[in-house]
């Protein structure tokens, strides 16, 4: 849960119990100055992974990583995948944007890994 102006966000919805619902609105101006703010990356990283789930996957630049990257979904057959691009997977994703925060060093220490065949299995904060 976060909060986006006056608005809470509950992510993912569909797993919010309807009973709680109108608890959740009841005690919303509470909840809106106890829950922290929605980052703006979030928002972000939310409509990648939904354009992945639709497309199958989602090509960009990184200004961080100064690479072309892609999203891709686990079961997006290799044949499929993107080429000129180093692939990340959903599941990849969900490990390096999770609940760490990683400095910039440490995603182009892990990029490198990745353009010569890693696998993203675990992160810790740096």
């Amino acid at each position: 849960m976060a909060a986006e102006g006056e608005t809470l966000v509950l992510e993912p919805a569909e797993l919010v119990p309807a009973e709680l619902i109108d608890d959740i609105r009841l005690h919303k101006p509470e909840l809106i100055n106890k829950v922290p703010p929605r980052h703006p990356l979030d928002s972000e990283l939310s409509e990648i992974v939904r354009q992945v789930r639709v497309k199958g996957y989602v090509c960009l630049w990184s200004t961080v990583l100064e690479d072309n990257i892609a999203f891709v979904d686990d079961i997006l057959e290799d044949d499929l995948r993107p080429e000129g691009f180093v692939i990340y997977s959903l599941g990849e994703l969900s490990k390096l944007f999770g609940d760490s925060s990683l400095s910039a060093d440490s995603l182009r220490m892990i990029h490198t890994a990745k353009k010569y065949g890693g696998k993203i299995t675990d992160v810790r904060p740096s």
